[in-house]
């Protein structure tokens, strides 16, 4: 610990001297190429890490699963001269030229989980899909004993992960001929592609089925809940990603709804880590190929109650951050003697430094899991805790058509009325109004990234019927889903 806090002493006490000197900035951008629960979980993880490098502003962007979204944006970070970007491209060939004018431009690039067809990039960061593709093809052939049927239901058309998943296992499974592969059925990442992918199998099949293995858990669960709603109990599952959080993998193999799930890192801190090292000029690695675990019976509770304790450190951490902010909020810092402004850092930025220390070893025990949200695309960069947890909640239930500001409350533990007047004074809208206005807004993103059906995406947003929900439509953008729905074709 010597060797952390002596040079940040050294540091602070060179930045009185200056007598104001400002810091310089580190301005990365960051282009998620769709927004889930393990995307989500990474975003956090950058988040956190401006919590121990106050140099660092992250802008954080998604593209909603569309190219044509992500170019533009990094076109955007471009004209911002952002000092990096990070890039998790939604497609292999689409996004290359993007990101190639970005690099020529003379912005690093970092692209993590996924990689385009061009070689134009500063540094990798991700696990080898092939090889976890083969790992798991292995695992699902050994405990079939070598024969039996099996469907695959893949990621993203055109996205390097599935691309990479479905390479290795299909290895696998040829090594096996006396495994049959009735399927590999197309998927987008999202459980309801899953369960129409399901669809589709049982439609057109109807002998047994031994396992199925999805291209990541919630293809795997869609799956399975269509299969068990035919009477097809005797199906196994398998997918990837074990995220811990409500839903998430590792609870439905503690559920035995899963036989088992392979961990997904996501490293958002290590993630931010290479960036900085390439702007501070450090020695870093191109390829950065990070390593995966198997989570069965025998480990999943072990993992869970890991996952409990880093939690815990994270809230802490947030604690000590929200403490700093708040000192920084009250005082004029130029206007405090050397001496007591030395003193007052120190202390602050020893609790920092040792809440991200205790946090990153409890993350890199168990690759570093977390909750499930999808954040408004118009959401605030900066919230406090109590509206990002809000606004969380919202995202959990929006196709929930029962959910309601009562059920808001009881999840917040608070009152209806509390509820109302804590929201009113930080938003100016009602609970209310923001639930509407996040389906709404939901809905539209559903318009313009799938081919649902109007009346099924009411539906999926929780609206009662679709007239109500091209009602509320028309108010909060001026145009009828229909009109959107026109205009995209």
């Amino acid at each position: 610990m010597k060797r952390i806090i002596c040079p940040i002493i050294m540091a602070m006490a060179m930045l009185c001297l200056s007598c104001g000197e400002r810091q310089k900035k580190y301005h990365i951008g960051v282009s998620q190429c769709s927004e889930d629960i393990w995307r989500f979980k990474q975003n956090e993880e950058l988040r956190m890490s401006q919590y121990a490098d106050p140099r660092i502003i992250v802008d954080i962007r998604s593209a909603d699963d569309s190219d044509q979204r992500q170019q533009a944006q990094i076109d955007s970070f471009i004209q911002e001269k952002v000092d990096l970007l990070i890039v998790a491209p939604n497609s292999r060939e689409a996004l290359a030229a993007a990101i190639d004018k970005a690099y020529d431009s003379g912005i690093p690039i970092v692209l993590f989980d996924r990689k385009t067809t061009s070689p134009k990039y500063t540094a990798y960061m991700g696990t080898d899909n092939y090889q976890m593709g083969l790992m798991m093809g292995q695992l699902i052939a050994s405990q079939m004993q070598g024969r039996g049927t099996v469907v695959e239901i893949t990621g993203l058309k055109g996205s390097s992960p599935a691309i990479e998943r479905h390479r290795g296992f299909m290895e696998a499974m040829a090594k096996r001929p006396d495994i049959k592969v009735i399927s590999s059925e197309l998927g987008d990442w999202t459980e309801k592609s899953g369960e129409r992918a399901m669809e589709n199998v049982i439609a057109t099949y109807h002998g047994p089925i031994d396992c199925l293995f999805g291209h990541n858990d919630r293809l795997a669960m869609g799956a399975r809940k269509v299969a068990v709603k035919h009477g097809r109990t005797d199906i196994k599952y398998y997918g990837v990603d074990a995220l811990p959080s409500k839903g998430g993998g590792m609870e439905m193999v503690k559920k035995g709804w899963m036989e088992a799930t392979c961990i997904y890192p996501t490293r958002g801190l290590q993630l931010m880590k290479l960036a900085t090292d390439i702007l501070d000029g450090n020695k870093y690695s191109k390829e950065n190929i990070l390593t995966s675990t198997v989570v069965d019976q025998s480990n999943v509770d072990i993992l869970l109650s890991q996952n409990v304790e880093q939690q815990r450190v994270s809230d802490d951490l947030r604690v000590v951050k929200s403490k700093l902010d708040e000192y920084f909020s009250q005082v004029n810092i130029q206007k405090r003697v050397i001496i007591g402004f030395v003193i007052v850092l120190v202390i602050i930025l020893t609790l920092v430094v040792v809440a991200y220390r205790l946090y990153i070893a409890k993350a890199q025990v168990n690759e570093e899991v977390a909750k499930d949200v999808v954040a408004p695309a118009d959401a605030p960069k900066a919230e406090s805790p109590f509206l990002e947890r809000f606004r969380n909640i919202l995202q959990q239930n929006l196709h929930d058509a029962d959910f309601n500001v009562e059920r808001i409350g009881e999840e917040m533990g608070m009152s209806r009325v509390q509820l109302y007047r804590k929201i009113k004074s930080l938003t100016g809208m009602t609970p209310v109004e923001l639930l509407r206005k996040a389906r709404v807004a939901r809905g539209r993103q559903l318009l313009e990234t799938t081919d649902r059906t109007i009346s099924e995406i009411a539906y999926d947003t929780g609206f009662s019927a679709p007239s109500y929900f091209a009602k509320c439509f028309k108010d909060e953008y001026g145009v009828s889903p229909g009109e959107v729905r026109k205009s995209e074709e």
